[in-house]
């Protein structure tokens, strides 16, 4: 990406680790948080970062000192990260700014971040929209899992991880990182396999029962990598975004494949995934398939 970016951003690809959106919101701030437990918890570096450009487009750039817009950025990211090295000690805490987008900036830095946190909207999203044009567009494009932060699953005494499956290549890989969050948050995993948004199968409840095999199987195989792992796989008889809302009111995660099957071919997003980050009480995973 082109820009200004810091000098010492300028990292190695096994340093990004966990990448969070930062610009000073609330959402932000719990965006923060999450990033910085998941670092610690898995053993990587976190990386804050925060896109800037000029407050106003027609000024000319070369009669605008940089600094004036470039130095509160900074601050902002660096306050970020010394607030995240206090909350662990231990955790390499790097800092990031560029100028241009932030979605465009977090999109790059997917490419070879382990995870991304964003905010479901940040100071720069209109008042109303229920989800930021930011993290709506990163969980489309990035190339690794995305967090939407939404709610707040501590505030209401949630435990469950719930995961979104029917067989698709992605929910498969959804489910691993549903079983992998679960491990690390001490929290059971609840697989919610409920029917196709898109009517029309004939034989929608063998497809329901044979995802059902599919994701104990994958359940089978994944307690290897996360002994004692706690899981319930549940048919429910209800459209995939009525039964996943319903589910995620218990939730501490919801986790969904960016597209699953049926969904419309070329969208990055599918309309499950869309509806969860619009409108789930906690916050949200897409995972898209490698």
């Amino acid at each position: 990406m082109k820009g200004d970016r810091e000098p010492e951003a300028m990292m190695n690809e096994d340093e990004l680790g966990v990448v969070v959106g930062y610009d000073g919101s609330p959402s932000a701030r719990e965006a923060l948080r999450w990033a910085a437990d998941e670092a610690e918890g898995r053993g990587l570096p976190l990386t804050v970062c925060h896109a800037w450009d000029w407050p106003h487009h027609e000024w000319p750039g070369e009669l605008v000192p940089l600094g004036l817009v470039q130095r509160p950025a900074r601050r902002l990211v660096k306050a970020a990260a010394a607030w995240a090295a206090r909350r662990h000690p231990h955790l390499p805490v790097n800092s990031l700014t560029d100028r241009g987008s932030a979605a465009d900036l977090l999109v790059e830095l997917s490419g070879t971040a382990a995870l991304i946190v964003v905010g479901a909207r940040g100071y720069g999203t209109l008042r109303g929209m229920a989800v930021g044009s930011v993290s709506g567009h990163v969980a489309a494009h990035a190339r690794c899992p995305v967090i939407v932060m939404r709610g707040d699953a501590e505030e209401r005494d949630a435990r469950e991880v719930v995961v979104g499956f029917d067989g698709s290549p992605a929910s498969v890989a959804a489910l691993s990182f549903a079983a992998a969050q679960a491990h690390r948050l001490d929290s059971p995993v609840h697989v919610v396999i409920a029917r196709r948004e898109r009517a029309g199968d004939a034989d929608m409840d063998e497809l329901r029962v044979q995802a059902q095999g599919s994701a104990r199987d994958e359940l089978n195989r994944l307690d290897h990598a996360f002994p004692g792992l706690r899981a319930e796989v549940e048919l429910v008889d209800e459209p995939a975004r009525r039964a996943l809302l319903e589910a995620a009111r218990k939730a501490r995660l919801l986790v969904v494949g960016a597209r699953g099957l049926g969904e419309v071919r070329g969208l990055l997003l599918g309309s499950v995934g869309q509806a969860m980050v619009h409108r789930a009480p906690c916050p949200v995973a897409v995972v898209h398939d490698s």
